[in-house]
């Protein structure tokens, strides 16, 4: 979820601010026949009813983490401007939703997605707690983010892209929900970096590659592999919806 791992989604709360909003934050050719299973049994652990937010607010914000201790590098290669729409497609427990929210300013929103329940309604009291009005908190499904449709003009997926169990279906949502022009930014493990560890290379399926085929086969085009030289595990890529 954003940090982290995860996700995907249909609209199954209210888009209101600081309200319930994924859980994060394949081989060489094309999604393996066991991809989505893979990512259905990674995903399970989020959305059991008991699951220890506490425990995986931890482990997701940790400073040690390749996308929290370069989280500010992330950000800036977003060229987020205030007023714009920003979604963080698999928020996990929120860890970008701060520095997300005052990159748009008062005037932008922040739509925060993740298909468990308990981080979604975890990120809802973060937002009220730490006065991010312009945050609201969305649960979304397996296929489906449950974003507006024509109404974001920028989506980030941080480690999440890997536990899509539908990516197809995912893309063709997140296309529809970008505006002409809109940008779409996903930041996964890389299999190809020596700092990715063999868990690491065993959920991400898809090597850098495959993900820019598999996206530009969905109605984007890459606009930039993202040079971030302290991404040890990670790699960025900038995409703009044709």
């Amino acid at each position: 979820m954003t940090q982290s791992p995860a996700l995907l989604f249909a609209l199954l709360g209210a888009m209101a601010p600081a309200t319930p909003a994924l859980a994060q934050h394949g081989h060489h050719g094309g999604p393996p026949s066991g991809r989505v299973s893979h990512a259905a049994d990674m995903n399970q652990r989020w959305l059991a009813p008991d699951v220890d937010v506490a425990d995986w607010v931890r482990r997701f914000e940790s400073p040690e983490r390749d996308v929290i201790a370069n989280r500010a590098a992330i950000m800036s290669a977003l060229r987020l401007e205030p007023g714009q729409t920003v979604a963080d497609v698999g928020a996990g427990t929120g860890a970008y939703l701060a520095a997300l929210s005052s990159a748009v300013g008062p005037t932008g929103r922040v739509l925060a997605v993740d298909i468990s329940p308990a981080f979604v309604a975890h990120m809802a009291r973060r937002a009220r707690a730490e006065g991010l009005a312009n945050v609201a908190a969305i649960l979304g499904s397996a296929s489906d983010p449950g974003l507006p449709e024509g109404g974001v003009d920028v989506i980030l997926s941080v480690n999440t892209f890997h536990h899509f169990e539908a990516p197809e279906a995912m893309l063709k949502a997140m296309h529809r929900a970008l505006r002409p022009g809109g940008q779409l930014a996903i930041v996964d493990f890389d299999r190809e970096k020596p700092g990715a560890t063999d868990h690491q290379r065993s959920m991400a399926t898809l090597d850098r590659a495959a993900h820019v085929r598999l996206i530009e086969a969905h109605g984007f085009r890459l606009a930039e592999d993202v040079a971030i030289p302290s991404l040890r595990q990670n790699f960025m890529l900038r995409f703009v919806r044709e």
